[in-house]
């Protein structure tokens, strides 16, 4: 055989081994770009999972805690018609239905009184680290005593409440304390050695001014109508002047009735008898 023939095959065996070994060369690379993609996927799977379960540990907890204020309400709405059921052969019985935003009385378990009435907004407003909810309490009551043309002393979240809406802030005036033009001189704010206006909220720089606790700034006239019967703890049942929200659950807690709705309930109530919210 020529020896030209054997070089020749020689050739043909180096470049078909080439061939071999490029497209195993190709094939690894692919190998390696697919493992690469399915890594990806994986990791995208694995967020999307991990999201996907956060997500339901979120609404689990959300639906059990929902659960649980459900639960707590419904109990405190049995023990209330528990008590009511108790007190119907009570003298003179007040019931409070947050539900219907009504108020009955009954003396001798007969229905003397009837009428609308605003409750609880069950709200919350978060300040200073604390929590305030604005819902009528439920249970039992006594009226410790009564009032005629009561005076509200609203309490900070009112101030803070109102800055919110406005957006504004809130700066607290302390007794020996001085605030730009603003001190306090006995039971009065004063602004340039003159008493500011009772009732009214001050305004400084953009912020509302919270004025101490005793002063006639902080008394507002008016805004719990003509009568009032208060149960302790702040809650009462008063008039209002805005009688176009009655039926609506719109108060930070109380009870508001049309002024001359509490007249006539004050005029039937004495102090100790039952009130029950229900």
């Amino acid at each position: 055989m020529p020896r030209w023939v054997g070089l020749l095959g020689s050739w043909a065996l180096l470049v078909l081994a080439l061939g071999v070994l490029g497209y195993a060369v190709a094939a690894e690379a692919i190998t390696q770009a697919d493992a690469r993609k399915l890594r990806r996927y994986e990791a995208v799977d694995e967020a999307i999972e991990g999201e996907v379960k956060r997500q339901l540990r979120g609404l689990q907890e959300t639906m059990s805690k929902r659960s649980t204020q459900v639960t707590t309400l419904q109990s405190e709405v049995a023990t209330a018609e528990k008590q009511i059921e108790d007190l119907n052969d009570s003298n003179f019985v007040i019931t409070v239905s947050t539900a219907e935003n009504h108020v009955y009385a009954r003396r001798d378990g007969q229905l003397v009184f009837d009428a609308v009435c605003s409750t609880g907004k069950n709200t919350t407003l978060h300040a200073g680290g604390e929590t305030m909810v604005f819902r009528t309490p439920i249970g039992r009551f006594r009226i410790q005593s009564k009032e005629e043309n009561p005076m509200w002393v609203p309490p900070d979240w009112h101030f803070i409440e109102q800055a919110r809406e406005n957006g504004m802030s809130v700066v607290k005036l302390e007794r020996g304390q001085r605030l730009g033009d603003l001190y306090v001189s006995g039971n009065d704010v004063m602004s340039n050695g003159f008493p500011l206006a009772q009732g009214e909220l001050i305004l400084r720089g953009g912020a509302i001014v919270i004025p101490p606790v005793g002063t006639r700034q902080r008394q507002f006239p008016d805004v719990l109508g003509t009568h009032r019967l208060n149960l302790g703890d702040g809650y009462a049942l008063h008039g209002t002047q805005a009688v176009s929200q009655l039926g609506r659950s719109v108060s930070h807690g109380c009870v508001r009735l049309a002024n001359e709705d509490i007249a006539r309930l004050y005029d039937m109530a004495n102090v100790g008898d039952e009130v029950v919210i229900y």
